[in-house]
């Protein structure tokens, strides 16, 4: 509920043709942090299990949330040497997942950055793939590229689509007796897949100004087809950006939105955002307060309502904050 309040728009596409009760691996690009899986779990039929950096389980209560939403700690060299030991269990535990049938999702980029584009990919999920394959020659993991594509990761309001390619045979790259050729294999496939179905600006020297044209041009970041046939258009030369009209009724709902909403806007502006160091984490520590703060803030106004006004005004109060803020997030064209 509190990821469709969030977002504007949730599409999935290619859903339909990912089997169900057999091994999966889900291997997914990384632009939005924890947001990344938390709608993945939340809006898919997939009971998959998450690898995710380990230094957000930070405590006891973190982890038991995580634990709660299948996500499994992945150790890498930042957080020191020593912790790298216990990638074996987690890697153990992937393995013995999939020879029983369930599925796993991976951001085989092996880190985040809201940069428009795939990453190389690291090894590591082609370590947990041949492990199973080895110990379990009778199985198959199909391998799933899914493109993640925002329209403005670091923005509220913001859409979201996920497109999931289709299953490629782990077993049509692997070799027993050639594991380095099968690991370039198998990320060659994977890397290449992902290109296809998200925004992939491969030139990081003209990344800004290839970035800028896609502006210019209004494509729709939703639609990694468009987005990638108008990179392949580009020439060098960048039109001046069409200047963006914001009606008066538009303008009208962003003021009123800010006023009914300033106290929490005003925590989120000037005390919490300036704390984020990495614009990867915006959006994700943007949704975890609000889905704190507002159900409070709700539940504030409501009492505070209640005792000057009767329990039908406040109950009616609330609700039309609500519906005021849901609908603005689902149809007005501001971004804040």
């Amino acid at each position: 509920m509190a990821l469709f309040c969030y977002f504007r728009e949730i599409q999935l596409h290619g859903m339909k043709n990912i089997p169900r009760n057999q091994a999966v691996m889900f291997l997914a690009n990384h632009q939005n942090a924890l947001l990344d899986p938390l709608v993945i779990a939340a809006f898919t039929p997939f009971r998959s299990y998450f690898l995710t950096r380990a230094d957000i389980f930070i405590n006891p209560l973190v982890n038991q949330l995580f634990k709660f939403l299948r996500m499994l700690p992945i150790y890498r060299i930042r957080d020191g040497r020593d912790t790298l030991t216990k990638n074996t269990a987690i890697f153990e535990q992937c393995t013995h997942l999939l020879q029983n049938g369930k599925t796993i999702l991976l951001f085989p980029e092996a880190n985040h950055n809201i940069m428009r584009r795939v990453r190389p990919l690291s090894k590591g999920f082609t370590r947990i793939l041949f492990t199973t394959l080895e110990r379990d020659p009778e199985l198959d993991v199909l391998l799933v590229p899914v493109g993640i594509n925002y329209e403005k990761a670091d923005r509220f309001p913001d859409r979201v689509a996920f497109y999931f390619s289709e299953p490629i045979s782990a077993r049509d790259y692997y070799s027993e007796n050639e594991i380095a050729t099968s690991v370039v294999r198998t990320k060659d496939v994977v890397s290449e897949a992902l290109k296809r179905s998200t925004t992939h600006i491969e030139d990081l020297s003209e990344y800004d100004a290839i970035h800028n044209y896609l502006d210019t041009q209004a494509v729709n970041y939703l639609d990694p087809k468009e987005t990638n046939k108008a990179i392949e258009k580009y020439s060098g030369k960048t039109p001046k950006k069409k200047h963006e009209i914001n009606p008066v009724v538009g303008r009208i709902l962003t003021f009123v939105f800010l006023t009914i909403n300033a106290p929490l806007i005003f925590i989120w502006r000037w005390f919490l955002k300036p704390q984020i160091q990495e614009a990867e984490f915006i959006s994700t520590f943007r949704f975890a307060y609000v889905s704190v703060l507002q159900p409070l803030f709700y539940l504030t106004l409501w009492v505070i309502c209640f005792v000057y006004l009767g329990l039908f005004w406040a109950t009616l109060t609330v609700l039309s904050h609500f519906l005021f803020n849901l609908a603005y997030v689902k149809f007005a064209n501001a971004r804040l």
